[in-house]
């Protein structure tokens, strides 16, 4: 059974309106549901106030306070519990919580025992009282609910002066007090915020105490995800006070969110994070009051997708202090003396940077203990002041620190320097700059009034405003985009229609078409297209009309911008697209190609693309680039998986090459038989690219790479069919041209044929040289026997050495290439892992 963890904020328990929200999204995921509560908005304020009003003797608020809480509660009780002896019963009970409290502060008025364990005995009434008036309202809902307080769950030993987390024996507790209950069918309602001592005292856990207590229990519950329930939809780009183009941020490295809610995100603290990250449980943050919407996921799964920065964060109200002198210089320990001295008055630096000269030390703390740790640093080092081993420790008030946070910002050049140059076009002055060897997070000191107008135009700079919400995440779906609705493009299309009720029941898999794409723009959609619309974008295609007009096409930006999680980009084209995919990669998107062009780019650049797919854990495949639809390149990955090495690759690569091969061994003229292929169709647009060779030795170099050989196009010996004479841009001059070769390579086949041999346009590849063009070949071997627009490729190995595998089959055709590039789509969305052979 899996369990979940929901935690509700203070604003969601403000009244009976938002706890019927909270209600009924309990009651909709009731089953292994361990429900965490914090106190209703503004209560836990008042019983602080109450406590320190009762140990200093400052009474005079404490009747006002306790009926303030005393009427919250009430009023949730009538609006929640019906009329009767049950309102009654449930009324009594909190009652007797606040009397409770009425009790603790007549004793600590008379005690003045203002400590730890007196303060978390006072203010853990909040939880209590909302975890009582949840429960009996599930109650009263028919739901079978228990209530178990957090001091049966959560118990904490102390470590230097502190209370942390004991994990064996919240583990124990967890497992034998609430495991069982979960199990058995009930919603367990728990009191956030505090936990057990090592003495049976009730701690607090401090500042985010009910997310901590929440994402504690998720963890030793083993829980499939922590829930935390709050007034907001989620994270955000920046603060929306400041930044009016501010996003909701749909997913979040944990380490991304760390610093953001270090940075001053008040939505999470970073503290409450970290129970999760060992055990890769991820947290969602919703609203309570828009449930529906997506939230922000935060998890370690997290790819850093097409956003090298994703958020910016800052906090106000610090102060900066630098610590400077010459007699600084190689100086051990005046660091360590610093910090510590602080450290002892319990002062926390947020950024630390530091001269390489090491003759200045600068950091920031908050401000209202900006002037304290002047003092102390002065008179700690009065010494070395007397003696100008350190000229000053200088002040400088009311700054803040802006950080620019980025799983993606690691390996990606120049966003600092984007950083820098865009807050120095709005005049804005940076103090102090730090930056982690992770490159997770750039932090710049700036005066305090700039930092709204430095977040708003660094939010443009790095296009935030165009992140969109993730949609639902459903392992079983992946998201296609398709460059290129032509012959092939079609095809695929129909056959993902054809096959939807098998892939889905039989394969477990869904492939919604969320964008498509010719030559007169894009088009793309959220959710994707429905089967009217792709119905519609191919009857447009078959009566030869554009798929954009002016008004219509998105931008291709859209895409790589876009939130959907499990993608595949799939290129049909017939242009060179590596910029393309580039930016497909970087954007998150798995690679299928039927295009050869970018696979014969430059090795360097080829290398690349291979090397951006490999650092983001992406598949690029290509098994339709060679052979169409025949299994050339799958039949090399399972060699070299089983520990073969290829030594060896002969191929008869073009469907339209062999089929002109076998016209003239019948006895048409070359020239004939050319003009016929190219009246079918059989040939590219313009002849000349098939009867170069080029194509067959862009197949040749892929194969080449495929094996592991660094070559490029020009390392190829190529043999075309016709001389540069012959050569003619217009098709109709071009196949008259080519009447001239006709005796010649007639002469030449029946030469073949006097030797029983045929020729074949071959491409032959080995660890030593690639060459590609006509050979002469025994016909009674398997290339010999070849007919037609079939295509063959034999593989030589350590282990087939003697005797050669044979793919032999249909090489060309929209049919055979769209069901190869539908192999690679089915491999992909069926990987456990992110990441194939071809990458």
């Amino acid at each position: 059974m899996g369990f979940q963890v929901f935690k509700f904020g203070g604003t969601s328990l403000a009244s009976p309106e938002s706890l019927q929200k909270v209600l009924g999204i309990i009651e909709k995921h009731r089953e292994g549901l361990c429900t965490v509560v914090s106190a209703s908005s503004g209560v836990t304020d008042n019983l602080y106030k109450l406590y320190y009003g009762a140990v200093q003797n400052r009474r005079d608020e404490e009747a006002t306070l306790l009926q303030q809480i005393s009427d919250r509660h009430h009023l949730l009780v009538q609006g929640l519990i019906p009329a009767g002896p049950e309102q009654d019963r449930v009324w009594s009970a909190v009652k007797a919580l606040l009397d409770e409290i009425a009790r603790i502060c007549e004793s600590l008025a008379i005690l003045r025992e203002l400590t730890a364990k007196t303060l978390s005995k006072t203010v853990v009434y909040g939880e209590r009282l909302m975890a009582l008036v949840v429960s009996e309202a599930l109650k009263a809902r028919n739901q079978n609910v228990e209530r178990i307080d957090s001091t049966e769950l959560i118990k904490l030993m102390r470590e230097k002066n502190e209370y942390t987390p004991d994990d064996d024996a919240s583990k124990k507790a967890i497992h034998n007090r609430l495991k069982p209950v979960l199990s058995a069918g009930s919603i367990v309602i728990v009191p956030g915020f505090f936990g057990e001592g090592p003495e049976g005292e009730v701690m607090i856990l401090g500042r985010g105490g009910s997310d901590y207590s929440a994402t504690l229990i998720g963890a030793y519950l083993g829980a499939d995800a922590v829930w935390l329930y709050k007034e907001v939809d989620g994270l955000m780009t920046a603060d929306p006070r400041h930044v009016f183009e501010a996003r909701v941020l749909p997913e979040l490295h944990y380490r991304e969110a760390t610093e953001l809610a270090y940075y001053g995100a008040k939505v999470l603290h970073p503290r409450a994070i970290i129970p999760l990250v060992a055990q890769k449980i991820p947290l969602i943050v919703k609203n309570t009051f828009f449930p529906d919407k997506p939230g922000t996921r935060i998890a370690g799964d997290v790819a850093s997708g097409s956003y090298p920065v994703k958020a910016l964060s800052y906090i106000d109200k610090q102060a900066l202090i630098s610590v400077e002198g010459k007699g600084m210089m190689g100086v051990p320990g005046m660091a360590s003396r610093v910090f510590g001295i602080l450290a002892q008055e319990n002062i926390s630096i947020c950024l630390i940077t530091q001269a390489s000269s090491e003759a200045s030390i600068c950091f920031v703390v908050p401000g209202e203990q900006g002037e304290l740790a002047r003092k102390l640093l002065e008179s700690s080092f009065r010494y070395e002041i007397d003696r100008h081993l350190v000229d000053e420790i200088k002040l400088t008030t009311n700054i803040a620190v802006l950080a620019v946070v980025g799983l993606g910002m690691s390996g990606t050049p120049g966003i600092a320097a984007r950083a820098f140059s865009c807050i120095a076009k709005q005049n804005i002055n940076i103090i102090a700059i730090a930056q982690g060897s992770s490159e997770l997070n750039i932090s710049v000191v700036i005066e305090q009034h700039q930092a709204p107008r430095a977040l708003r135009t660094l939010h443009h700079e790095y296009g935030l405003e165009k992140i969109r919400p993730v949609l639902i995440r459903d392992p079983s779906e992946i998201n296609l985009a398709i460059f290129g609705l032509g012959q092939i493009g079609q095809v695929l299309v129909r056959q993902l229609q054809d096959q939807k009720d098998y892939l889905d029941q039989k394969l477990k898999l869904r492939f919604p078409i969320i964008s498509v794409a010719d030559r007169s723009g894009l088009l793309a959609t959220d959710k994707g297209f429905s089967e009217e619309a792709l119905e519609e974008f191919l009857q447009c295609k078959a009566q030869k009309k554009k798929l954009c007009d002016q008004g219509r096409s998105a931008s291709v930006d859209d895409l790589w911008h876009g939130a959907w999680d499990r993608k595949i980009f799939i290129d049909l084209t017939a242009t060179d697209t590596a910029p393309l995919l580039k930016k497909a990669l970087l954007a998150g998107f798995h690679v299928v190609l039927a295009n050869k062009k970018p696979l014969a780019i430059p090795y360097q650049d080829y290398k690349e693309l291979r090397d951006i797919a490999a650092s983001k854990n992406l598949s690029l495949r290509y098994e339709a680039t060679v052979g169409a639809g025949l299994p050339v390149l799958d039949t090399i990955e399972k060699l070299e998986v089983a520990g073969d090495e290829v030594l060896e690759v002969l191929g008869c690569l073009s469907g339209t090459l062999g089929y002109l091969m076998t016209q003239m061994e019948d006895g048409i003229p070359f020239s004939q038989a050319v003009r016929t292929a190219y009246e079918l169709g059989y040939t590219e647009p313009d002849p000349r690219d098939d009867l170069s060779g080029l194509d067959v030795a862009r197949k040749a170099l892929i194969l080449a790479r495929t094996i592991g050989l660094t070559l490029n196009l020009e390392d190829i010996k190529l043999e075309g069919f016709y001389p540069a004479d012959c050569s003619h841009d217009d098709p109709q001059v071009f196949l008259e041209n080519l009447k001239r070769l006709d005796q010649a390579y007639n002469e030449r086949i029946r030469a073949a044929q006097a030797r029983s041999a045929v020729l074949r346009f071959v491409a032959r590849i080995s660890r030593e040289r690639v060459s590609v063009g006509i050979e002469e070949l025994d016909k009674n071997s398997p290339f010999g026997r070849l007919r037609g627009t079939d295509n063959q490729v034999t593989l030589k190995t350590h282990r087939y050495a003697n005797n050669p595998l044979i793919v032999t089959g249909p090489g060309a055709g929209a049919e055979v290439t769209a069901a190869g590039v539908l192999n690679d789509i089915i491999t992909i969305a069926s990987s456990q892992e992110r990441g194939g052979r071809h990458e």
